[in-house]
């Protein structure tokens, strides 16, 4: 038997994963410190990595040093591919991304049309997660009385999100979670979760907030969704199916775990649920 079981038949009206529209620029970077000239010495810095890496080599035998200045530039390219950081990146406090998406995973980041480098030191980090708070999609206006919401947007949050590196994440009304969502309706909040592994798809899941719980519904997204309850391994839930999943749950989203808990717990009070 299910650890859990669906409250819901299958939705035929939870927001579909297409269209996908870019995200904007300010809701990508935001809070994001643009590291200017800093970018130029983090080039250097690298330059400096490689020419090291010669000079070392030819001191050792001439085809020592054939080889290694070829091994710093791949270890340079495959930093700033993987994580956005090169050795100059990492001396200087900077990340660079992909102006579009926001994420790492191309060299030609590099290049100031396709890249935006973010100094560490005075900013966000892009690959830190956006809380929801900062990217509430557009509403419809409903009657006082008939929107859900409305009182529950004044009041501190009863069930966070803590992710796995360290975020507390707030879901004060329904929440499209993904590596860049996006909702075509304009009804639902957005959640950007940045995924190294890609193994979160762009609109991933539905979260919404139900008393001390809340309810998390698939999107139909390429590696799955899955819940556990407190001490029961995950099971994967079937797309557009809504199921409850209460404080101390376990929701995997592709290679990502997060987990409900409630926000006195999480150090969130009053004030920092605002």
């Amino acid at each position: 038997m299910s650890a859990f079981t669906a409250v819901d038949p299958p939705r035929t009206d939870a927001p579909s994963a297409v269209p996908r529209a870019p995200v904007p620029a300010a809701v990508l970077f935001h809070g994001v410190v643009l590291a200017e000239t800093r970018r130029t010495w983090a080039l250097l810095v690298d330059a400096g990595v490689v020419v090291l890496a010669l000079v070392v080599g030819l001191v050792v035998t001439p085809l020592l040093g054939l080889v290694l200045p070829v091994v710093a530039v791949l270890a340079v390219l495959a930093g700033l591919v993987r994580h956005g950081r090169t050795p100059g990146h990492v001396a200087l406090r900077l990340r660079t991304v992909d102006a579009r998406t926001g994420m790492p995973g191309s060299p030609l980041a590099l290049l100031p049309a396709r890249g935006v480098t973010a100094d560490l030191a005075r900013g966000r980090d892009p690959l830190r997660v956006i809380p929801s708070a900062l990217t509430p999609g557009p509403r419809t206006a409903l009657p006082r009385s008939a929107d859900p919401w409305a009182a529950g947007s004044r009041r501190p949050a009863t069930v966070v999100l803590l992710t796995d590196d360290g975020s507390v994440l707030q879901v004060t009304g329904p929440t499209i979670v993904g590596r860049s969502p996006v909702d075509p309706t304009g009804a639902h909040r957005l959640l950007g979760i940045p995924d190294l592994s890609r193994s979160i798809s762009r609109s991933h899941a539905l979260i919404e907030p139900h008393g001390a719980a809340v309810w998390v519904t698939d999107l139909g997204s390429a590696n799955g969704t899955a819940v556990a309850l407190p001490g029961e391994p995950l099971v994967r839930l079937a797309p557009n199916v809504r199921v409850e999943a209460p404080v101390g749950a376990r929701i995997a989203l592709g290679d990502r775990v997060v987990h409900l808990a409630e926000a006195q717990t999480a150090g969130l009070g009053t004030e920092g649920a605002r």
